[in-house]
This record gives C-alpha cells, structure tokens and sequence, in this order.
C-alpha cells in the first residue's frame, strides 16, 4: 500500500489536542477491533476449495479474472481455453488447474502413463483437479475430482469450511442417474453451502468406483443456483 504524505507550510493549529483526544482518535472501538481480529481469522483459516467458492457465489457473478490468484489453487491453463466439447453457451469455456484438500494423507495413484509403461505413484488423497466452467464472461460452475471413491462427503466438504461456513445435505437417496433411465448407481448427494457475507453455493457429489481400471473417483461440482432441476429428474429425495 502506498502512503501519501501531506505538509502544511507555515500554518499551527490554534492549540495542540490533549492527550486524551489524542489517544481516543488514535484507539479504533472495540468492537470495531474484534470484528477487523475475527474477519481476519477468517481468511487465514480458510481452506483453499472456501476461498474459491467464495469468488464462486459473488452476487454479481463471477469474472474468470476474479480466480488468478485464488488461495492454494495451481492453475495449468493461464488463461481460459475454449472449450470444444461443449455446443452450451454456458459451458463454451474452461480453465483447469489443481488444489489440496484438507484432511487426506499419501497414497497410491495412477501416474498417468498409458499401457504397459502404467504405474503407480505416491500422492496426497487431497490433490485434486480443479476445473472452472462458463461462458465468454462469467464462471457458472467449479468441478473438483479425486482419485479414490469416498462415501464421506459431508465430513469431506466441512474439513474444507472455516469459522462462519456451514453446509447442510438437501437432497440424496436418488432413484436415477443424470440423464438416463437407470437406477442411480454414483450415490448422488446435494448440499448447501453458506459461506462468508451471505454467499450460497451449491453442492452436488458423486463416486465412480472404477470397476477394475483403478481407484476410483470422487466428483464435487459446485455452482452457484440450486441445481433444483437436476434433483427433479434424479428423483432424489429433497431434505
């Protein structure tokens, strides 16, 4: 932050406040004081995937500008990249990148190699890829996804929260996958997420347990409308 200074050249004050005045301009309210320690807290406290939803769920939208410099996000893509599997406006953008998620210890992933070259690497759980999703101008969606299937997914998603966050389940038990006629097989389950000045965003979680091609995963997509269409078509039961 820039200081500026300012001189006043042969001019006195008719006479010098006391020390009182002197101390009580110079001493800010005491609430005025717990409320700058409290907000503070807040922002060292808060985990990376919170200070990303944070910028997710702004009332006015959220710019791609708004992510550069997003807590603990290492972005691959340094700018957004058009995104040529998608005819959605909504979707015509993407931008990718990896964060930690609190909470995980090391284990083994794939390292990404194809066929007989294929193994094994040692990795935190928590290390996930993060993907935003949008239009020319705005971000409508965050998509996160870990190697291994976790059932925990409230338990996950409040290890991410600091002090003022919340979440609550509000819908799961769903009859369908997305899209299709087939029973639900993914374990679908919403939430609602009230994060710091009043901001909600929305929370859907699902697993692939990979069958015999590898671990698993587990997905959160966040967005900052409640998905209420999506949870219709699923037939999920609504909390």
């Amino acid at each position: 932050m820039m200081l500026a200074a300012v001189l006043m050249v042969g001019c006195k004050p008719a006479s010098a406040p006391s020390s009182a005045q002197t101390s009580a301009a110079a001493a800010p309210a005491a609430p005025a004081v717990a409320a700058a320690a409290q907000a503070q807290q807040g922002k060292q406290e808060m985990g990376s995937l919170q200070s990303l939803l944070d910028v997710l769920g702004a009332k006015d939208g959220a710019a791609w500008s708004a992510f550069d410099h997003a807590l603990g996000v290492q972005w691959r893509d340094p700018a957004p990249q058009d995104n040529p599997d998608s005819n959605s406006p909504r979707n015509a953008r993407y931008r990718s990148g990896t964060l930690l998620l609190a909470g995980f210890g090391m284990v083994e992933v794939p390292d990404g190699k194809a066929g007989a070259e294929a193994g094994t690497r040692q990795a935190n759980e928590g290390e996930v890829g993060v993907t935003l999703n949008g239009d020319t101008q705005t971000v409508h969606s965050v998509s996160l996804v870990k190697f291994y299937a976790s059932d925990d997914y409230q338990g996950i998603l409040q290890k991410q929260l600091g002090p003022g966050a919340s979440l609550r389940p509000i819908a799961g038990q769903c009859e369908l996958d997305y899209g299709t006629t087939s029973e639900n097989t993914q374990a679908n389950q919403f939430f609602e997420l009230s994060l710091t000045g009043s901001k909600i965003v929305y929370a859907e979680v699902y697993v692939d347990d990979g069958g015999n091609q590898g671990p698993g995963t587990t997905t959160f997509e966040f967005t900052p409308d409640k998905p209420a269409q999506k949870i219709a078509s699923m037939r999920c039961k609504e909390s």
